[in-house]
C-alpha cells in the first residue's frame, strides 16, 4: 500500500460545493443501465466530471444480462421491466465459487482463523441493499466512481458491524519503512488468498485465512452488483477521530491493471477525500484539479474503478468528533505477493485485539494452542 503525507488541500469554490452536494443527495435512482449522461455544472474548468443523471425518467429495461457465472443479475426488475430500488440478500447458486473465480475455496470454512468467527445471526439474514448507484466519470482526470447511498440499509448495518466489531480479531500493526517504525493508525485484519494455484499451505511469509461467512455472502452480493470479482477482504476500524489513514493509492501491480476497490462504511459518518496525484497542475489542462470530498455515512459505499488508483490518492483524515467506523474493501490480488502483502501490513507481528463490548473499547489479548488468553 503506497502512502504519503496529508497535505493542505486547496479550496474548492462554493458553486462546486453546492453541485457535489447536490449530487451526493440522496434520491431514488433508477439503474445507471437506464440513465442518461449529462455534464454536472462544474468551475468552469475542463475536468468538471460527468454524471450518470437520476433526473430522466428511464426506459423500460428490454433486457438484463447475467454477470460472473453464478452470481445472478445485476438489478431486479418489477413486473413492468423497471429497476427495483432495492434488493434482499443473494439467489445465488449456492454452489460457490464459480469455475475460474479468484478466489479458491479454502481447506475449511475457518481455515487459520486464530479464533472462533461464528457464522452469521438471524438478524443477519436477510441484509437488504439498494441497488442504484450514481456514477462519477470524468475522461479528462480519469475519475471513475459508483457511489452507492446506504448501499447496506440502517438495520443491516448496524447489526453487521456489531457483528464485526465482536467477533473479528484486529491487530493494531507496527513495520518499518526506511528505517522508520510505523505504528497503523487504525486497527486491521484481513481474509484471503490470490488467485495464483499456490495452496492455502503453501506460504511461508504469512498464513492465509479463509474469508468469513458473513464476508463472503457480502463480497458476493458487492460482486453481483458491480460485475467484478475479489478474492480478499481487508477491515479496518476507525476507534475515534485520531485514526485515520493518510493519502495513498491501491495501484500496486500484485492488484493488475486499473483494479476495481469495492469500499463500503459502517458506522459514524467520515469523511473520504480524493485528490489527483497532479492536483496542482493536470498535464492534460494545466489547471489544477480540485479535491473531490465524500461524506461517508453508514451503509454508503463508493467503488473505484478504471484508472482512478493510478491517477487518484484517496485518505480518511483526523476528526476530532468522530466516533467508531469499520471500512470494508474488497479488491483482487493476482499474485502471491499481493497475499504476502496484505497479512504483513493488516496482520503482521502485533498483538491480537478483541473488542470489550462492556468497556466499548479494544482489549490487547494473548493466543496460545489452547485458545485466546485476557
Amino acid at each position: 500500500m503506497k502512502r504519503s503525507s496529508d497535505s493542505t488541500i486547496s479550496p474548492r469554490s462554493s458553486k462546486r460545493q453546492a453541485s457535489l452536494a447536490a449530487f451526493l443527495k440522496p434520491k431514488n435512482a433508477p439503474s445507471p443501465i437506464n440513465t442518461k449522461i449529462h455534464i454536472s455544472e462544474g468551475n468552469g474548468q475542463e475536468d468538471k466530471p460527468i454524471v450518470l443523471d437520476d433526473g430522466e425518467k428511464p426506459e423500460p429495461l428490454k433486457s438484463i444480462t447475467t454477470l460472473d457465472k453464478g452470481k445472478g443479475k445485476a438489478v431486479d426488475l418489477h413486473q413492468n421491466g423497471t429497476a427495483k430500488s432495492t434488493a434482499t440478500d443473494l439467489d445465488l447458486d449456492p454452489a460457490w465459487p464459480p469455475p475460474q473465480h479468484p478466489y479458491h475455496s479454502p481447506p475449511n470454512t475457518t481455515y487459520n482463523h486464530p479464533i472462533v468467527i461464528p457464522p452469521p445471526s438471524p438478524s443477519l439474514q436477510p441484509m437488504r441493499f439498494n441497488l442504484n448507484p450514481k456514477i462519477v466519470h470524468n475522461p479528462t482526470t480519469d475519475l471513475d466512481l459508483v457511489y452507492y447511498k446506504s448501499f447496506i440499509d440502517k438495520s443491516s448495518s448496524k447489526e453487521l458491524m456489531s457483528f464485526l466489531l465482536n467477533n473479528l480479531p484486529w491487530y493494531r500493526v507496527k513495520y518499518m519503512v526506511r528505517g522508520m517504525n510505523i505504528n497503523t493508525p487504525r486497527y486491521t485484519t484481513v481474509f484471503g488468498k490470490d488467485s495464483t494455484d499456490i495452496p492455502w499451505s503453501g506460504y511461508m511469509k504469512c498464513r492465509p485465512r479463509a474469508i468469513p461467512e458473513v464476508l463472503e455472502r457480502l463480497m458476493r452480493k458487492v460482486e453481483q452488483v458491480t460485475s467484478s470479482q475479489f478474492n480478499f477482504c481487508l477491515v479496518n476500524y476507525y476507534s475515534s477521530g485520531n485514526d485515520s489513514i493518510s493519502y495513498h493509492s491501491d495501484s500496486e501491480s500484485f492488484l493488475g491493471p486499473n483494479p476495481t476497490i469495492a469500499s463500503l462504511t459502517l458506522g459514524h459518518p467520515r469523511d473520504f477525500l480524493l485528490r489527483h496525484i497532479n492536483h496542482k497542475n493536470h498535464p492534460r489542462t494545466g489547471n489544477s484539479v480540485a479535491v473531490e470530498k465524500f461524506v461517508l455515512e453508514d451503509g454508503d459505499m463508493v467503488v473505484m474503478k478504471g484508472k482512478t488508483q493510478h491517477e487518484w490518492e484517496h485518505s480518511i483524515p483526523k476528526r476530532k468528533s468522530a466516533k467508531g467506523r469499520i471500512n470494508i474493501t474488497f479488491r483482487k490480488g493476482i499474485v502471491k505477493y499481493a497475499t504476502e502483502n496484505y497479512y504483513n501490513y493488516n496482520v503482521g507481528k502485533g498483538s491480537l485485539h478483541r473488542w470489550d463490548r462492556e468497556k466499548g473499547e479494544m482489549k490487547e489479548v494473548e493466543v496460545s494452542d489452547g485458545g485466546v488468553k485476557s
